[in-house]
C-alpha cells in the first residue's frame, strides 16, 4: 500500500533526510588537503538516513499487507523516543556528554527491548558512548563538553 501511517512516515524521513544533506552539502567540501572537515560528519549521516530510508520503503512497498489483530494495543515507543531526544538535549550541556548521553542511550535500550538484565544493558550504553567520544576526539577532532569542563 503507497500510503498508510508506516509508509507517510518514511517518506516524511526521506524528505527530512533529503533537505538535510542539501543543507550538509552546502558547508562545503566533506575532505580537504588536511583531513576531513566538519562537513564530512553530517554528509555522511545524510546520506546514510537517504540510503537507509530507501531501502525501508522498497522493502515495504514490497511486504505483504498486514493485517492487525482488533484487539491489539497501541504503542506509545516513539512518543518516548521523542521525549527522550528533548531530555538528551536540555541536559547535553549541564550534564556533559559522559552522563547525558550515557542515559540517552541506556533509554533508548529499555524502550526497545525488555526490562531485565539492567546491568549487562548499562554496560553496553557505557561501551556505545566511549567509543563515540573516543570516535569524535581522534577522528574528528571534536571536543565534547563533560561535567568536570
Amino acid at each position: 500500500m503507497l500510503l498508510n501511517r508506516q509508509m507517510i512516515f518514511l517518506y516524511v524521513t526521506l524528505a527530512v533526510s533529503v533537505g538535510y544533506l542539501v543543507t550538509a552539502l552546502s558547508l562545503g567540501a566533506p575532505i580537504t588537503e588536511s583531513g576531513l572537515t566538519p562537513a564530512f560528519f553530517p554528509i555522511l549521516v545524510g546520506s546514510a538516513a537517504i540510503v537507509f530510508c530507501s531501502v525501508l520503503i522498497v522493502q515495504a512497498l514490497r511486504a505483504e499487507p498486514e493485517t492487525a489483530p482488533a484487539n491489539q494495543t497501541r504503542s506509545y515507543t516513539h512518543v518516548w523516543v521523542v521525549v527522550a531526544i528533548f531530555f538528551y538535549i536540555l541536559a547535553f550541556k549541564p550534564m556533559g556528554y559522559f552522563l547525558s548521553s550515557g542515559l540517552f542511550v541506556f533509554a533508548l535500550i529499555l524502550l526497545f527491548s525488555k526490562f531485565e538484565k539492567l546491568v549487562f544493558k548499562a554496560i553496553i550504553s557505557i561501551a556505545i558512548v566511549g567509543v563515540a567520544f573516543v570516535m569524535f576526539q581522534q577522528l574528528f577532532g571534536v571536543r565534547l563538553p563533560t561535567l568536570w569542563g
